[in-house]
């Protein structure tokens, strides 16, 4: 028998062995309801058919997109024809196998670059691929190791490409042009040590910088005195936001999201010369949260943003229309994904809370017509609705978010996981967005309330929402966690005996105080790639965090201030470890170059020495945040075993996705 045959024998006689493992729900609120059929984990996370990510080239005349070569991650270019859009024939289109975090066209059309960190360790690399042809090599523009390198823009009128990279001083980010056809680097600025943002326009003309210098940010435009090569133009709080969206030709403004000198952020256009604002659109109860420009005249096209549902304000009424029609009437999130040059064509994004579809658009009046789909669109039939919630926090703070019940299910007491977003300075979104995973809808099909909350220090909801997470690192942060749960539990939605607590990065950290400072409220806690040791996060921090610490240091305390690294110890669950009651479930990819590898194995290594329950589970090949479809195929698996056990909702069982898994 050969090795390959004795394989998939052993193969066939594992699926009759675990087949038909899946079991059905134990808490009495899920117990004989008509729930819809349980999906596979192998759905979620390694389907080879979803697409994203969908951008027309500057010319108009290719399309490249995310998808899978085979069971391999890959971006696929292919023609754009006038007449029948995408064609070419099976023969035209090309993938380049890889696993990327992003991709930008250039200007010409003529090649793609593709960032990617292989090993999910954030050492980035910009790779450039050739479109037209038949090679699929790729090459490394930026072959230096250990470094962080991303894409800062396409130069207009050549192949070259700006690039932002650490490779001189792993704590800032130098700026260079680089040639894809050969190679070719050139330094266009050395970063003194406190430049934050380099501004470039279109032609690949440094215009502008911005420099941190204490707690003030300051806007710097080239000098043309030799003695000082930058002249100072505006100064703010560096710890405002001023997004530069794109320069106008003169090079004398510039639009932006801004909230100096106001609570939300707005669209604005900034006086380069002077610094001054000038409001061209803003909203009241949000800040905006994006903006496309158009690409021949650079006035805005779109403006969003998220108070509950997303909003979209389209400036041009025929496109307002158009856009509208994808919708169907109901609530969408709608982005303008790509534009050509030529503004003839464009990509355009409708996300869901149940998937997101791509359509491309022509200036015509022609119907849009569609470019692919994540792979929740296939399943939305199974799948659980999203509803925006608000209530009041016990300091009377609004605080807002999103629940999402199981489909044929009383809402009842029902078992909950109160799902916690990442950053903290982030949130959440009611749409799935261009994503194959969505674990809301993971829990929720396993039988679970799903309450996801934007607790203070969450973007999106103004300056002063943001800034009262100032010291609050597990005080009125999870505060307004508690309170969702209490709100749940009085509406008559949750059983309080069974709640989890669940969530990665900031999010995993407040699992762990969750499971730590306040366990009585959690049936169990799920912990992935989460913060444990306050002071040793900043302290093991990636070098190129440097500019950025002060932001930490301000929100949550200097670890080598000693009455201050006192009190971060003292929100730091890993001194409470003798305080957990509950099981506790820990994940971590072994290459976080962020939240290192470390404050797992102490947090797991105090819980085993307390005698606390604890299941360990590290991701090889992967770091802040799984790229690989096995690791999170493992993860979402443990995950619904974990929680079966301590809320008794329901899980598939062996997923015979887990054999070829273990190959990789």
């Amino acid at each position: 028998m050969t090795l390959k045959t004795y394989f998939l024998h052993a193969c066939l006689v594992a699926l009759a062995v675990l087949a038909g493992c899946a079991t059905a729900p134990s808490h009495p609120g899920l117990a004989g309801q008509a729930m819809p059929e349980l999906i596979p984990v192998r759905d979620f996370v390694a389907s080879t058919r979803s697409t994203g990510g969908h951008s027309v080239s500057p010319d108009g005349k290719k399309l490249a997109w995310f998808g899978a070569d085979g069971i391999s991650a890959a971006i696929w270019v292919k023609s754009i024809t006038p007449e029948h859009g995408l064609g070419g024939g099976e023969n035209d289109a090309k993938s380049f196998v890889i696993q990327a975090r992003y991709y930008r066209w250039s200007a010409d059309s003529e090649y793609l670059f593709i960032v990617a960190d292989a090993g999910g360790d954030e050492d980035a690399h910009v790779h450039v691929g050739q479109v037209n042809g038949n090679s699929k090599v790729l090459t490394d523009l930026t072959p230096y190791a250990k470094t962080n390198s991303h894409v800062l823009r396409a130069v207009s009128g050549s192949a070259d490409v700006i690039i932002t990279s650490n490779r001189r001083d792993k704590k800032v980010f130098d700026l260079y042009r680089v040639s894809p056809a050969n190679g070719k680097s050139e330094l266009l600025a050395t970063n003194p040590g406190n430049v934050a943002w380099w501004g470039v326009d279109k032609k690949g003309q440094l215009r502008s910088r911005m420099v941190l210098e204490g707690d003030s940010s300051l806007l710097q435009l080239p000098s043309p005195q030799q003695t000082d090569p930058w002249i100072t133009t505006a100064r703010a709080s560096r710890f405002d936001s001023l997004h530069f969206l794109e320069f106008d030709d003169d090079g004398k403004s510039a639009w932006a999201l801004s909230n100096r000198s106001r609570d939300k952020q707005a669209l604005v256009r900034v006086n380069l010369q002077t610094g001054a604002e000038t409001v061209e659109f803003a909203v009241d109860d949000v800040d905006l949260e994006s903006v496309r420009l158009k690409q021949k005249n650079t006035i805005p096209l779109t403006a969003s943003s998220l108070p509950g549902y997303p909003r979209l304000e389209v400036f041009d009424p025929t496109l307002r229309a158009r856009l509208a029609a994808l919708t169907g009437g109901k609530p969408a999130d709608v982005q303008i994904t790509s534009i050509d040059d030529n503004e003839r064509q464009m990509t355009v994004f409708v996300g869901t809370d149940k998937g997101g579809k791509t359509y491309l658009l022509r200036s015509d009046s022609s119907l849009p017509e569609p470019l692919g789909e994540g792979a929740m669109n296939r399943m939305a039939h199974l799948l659980a609705d999203t509803r925006p919630i608000a209530f009041t926090s016990r300091d009377g703070l609004t605080l807002n978010g999103y629940l999402t019940l199981p489909v044929g299910v009383a809402p009842r007491k029902l078992p909950m996981v109160l799902l916690v977003h990442g950053g903290p300075w982030a949130r959440d979104r009611w749409s799935a967005g261009n994503t194959n995973r969505s674990m809301q809808q993971f829990l929720a099909n396993r039988g679970y309330a799903v309450l996801q909350v934007n607790y203070r220090g969450s973007t999106g909801y103004g300056k002063a929402f943001l800034e009262k997470a100032v010291g609050e690192f597990a005080g009125k942060m999870h505060d307004d966690l508690i309170d969702g749960v209490d709100w749940a539990v009085k509406t008559g939605l949750a059983d309080p005996e069974r709640v989890a607590i669940y969530g990665a990065s900031y999010g995993g950290y407040a699992a762990m105080v969750g499971a730590t400072f306040t366990p009585d409220v959690f049936a169990c806690a799920v912990n992935i790639v989460g913060v444990t040791h306050l002071a040793r996060l900043i302290e093991t921090a990636p070098a190129y965090w440097e500019l950025g610490k002060p932001w930490w240091t301000r929100y949550v305390g200097d670890p080598a201030n000693p009455q201050q690294r006192a009190i971060m110890d003292a929100k730091s669950p890993l001194f409470k470890a003798n305080q957990v009651k509950k099981p506790v479930l820990i994940m971590h990819g072994v290459n976080d170059a962020r939240v290192k590898l470390e404050q797992s194995d102490l947090m797991v290594a105090a819980l085993q020495k307390a005698g606390k329950q604890v299941d360990y589970v590290t991701f090889k090949g992967d770091g802040h945040g799984n790229q690989k479809w096995n690791n999170n195929l493992t993860m979402y698996r443990k995950t619904e075993d974990f929680l079966a056990t301590c809320l008794g909702g329901r899980t598939s069982g062996f997923d015979y996705y887990q054999l070829a898994s273990w190959m990789f």
